[in-house]
């Protein structure tokens, strides 16, 4: 059975369903294609609920600061299980929002599978084929782990993913990468009464490029959260059940050491599209379109 579209896009997360509103807006003939679950990596495991977890460390850190105004309070008692159950509680909720706004769009527009090229313009989702005049593909991004860490730490190596399926805090964890994902969970991890230590190969913290901002940055992060910058990331190891890392001994390691493209599994290969040395696709900046012809990339893809 063959399905015929003016534009299909891969993938329902954040960049996705923007394209799918925008698409339908000049035209009914959009499918929307995901091969997991509704709800986007914002909702589910990025920006919301870490937000949540940093307003339970701001809360903790408040009560420590509340003499500076006078006002005298015992240092917090940090209960983890209770921080989690609302960080999971509120996360369902936000993901349940995403959900019944994909469920309320037209169920004809919306396919469950997963997608590969057959040719630009033709897809083949679980058996059946797919031809579009225009393909977005929307697929996101994954954490990027070191070659051997996986197989090294098992599952004591996490993810930013794994984070807000936790039912406790850990009594320490190595960060390691020092961008914004690296810099928020760390900080607000600590400030939950979680040993930290925050491992990075660059100099610099975070994205900004201003040299008196990167120095103050890096002067008010260190000032409060311990870290090893500028220094290649010494090789974890587990032993005893544990992660040893620069001499320390942690429960954990989490890795935030990046992200790429989703871009693998698509049979994307056979078209010989334009990369970048790191696999990246090399669009057209103001467009979005990908090697002249009919392919876009949207969102954390790109």
């Amino acid at each position: 059975m063959t399905l015929a579209w003016d534009v299909a896009i891969i993938g329902a997360g954040t960049a996705g369903m923007a394209a799918y509103r925008a698409a339908r807006a000049h035209t009914d003939r959009v499918l929307l294609i995901e091969s997991d679950r509704y709800g986007t990596t914002c909702a589910r495991v990025g920006c919301m609920p870490s937000k949540l977890l940093i307003a339970a460390a701001d809360a903790a850190q408040a009560v420590r600061e509340a003499h500076r105004f006078g006002v005298l309070a015992e240092p917090p008692r940090i209960d983890g299980r209770a921080v989690m159950a609302r960080v999971r509680s509120e996360r369902d909720r936000f993901v349940g929002f995403v959900q019944d706004t994909v469920h309320g769009w037209p169920e004809s527009t919306r396919l469950l599978g997963r997608a590969r090229f057959l040719d630009a313009n033709t897809l083949e989702v679980d058996g059946q084929r797919v031809e579009a005049r225009a393909v977005v593909v929307a697929t996101g991004s994954r954490p990027r782990i070191p070659p051997g860490w996986r197989e090294r730490l098992g599952d004591r190596l996490l993810i930013n993913d794994d984070v807000f399926d936790w039912t406790d805090l850990p009594a320490s964890i190595a960060v390691v990468g020092a961008g914004v994902i690296g810099l928020e969970l760390a900080i607000a991890l600590h400030r939950l009464g979680v040993r930290v230590r925050l491992f990075a190969r660059s100099a610099r913290v975070g994205p900004l490029t201003d040299p008196a901002l990167q120095t103050l940055a890096q002067r008010l992060f260190a000032d409060e959260l311990p870290m090893t910058l500028n220094a290649a990331a010494p090789e974890p190891v587990l032993d005893g059940g544990q992660v040893l890392m620069g001499g320390e001994r942690f429960d954990a390691l989490l890795c935030t050491a990046g992200r790429q493209p989703n871009l693998d599994g698509l049979g994307l290969e056979a078209l010989a599209l334009p990369r970048d040395p790191d696999g990246h696709a090399l669009i057209d900046r103001h467009t979005g379109q990908w090697g002249g012809g009919p392919l876009f990339v949207a969102g954390d893809a790109t």
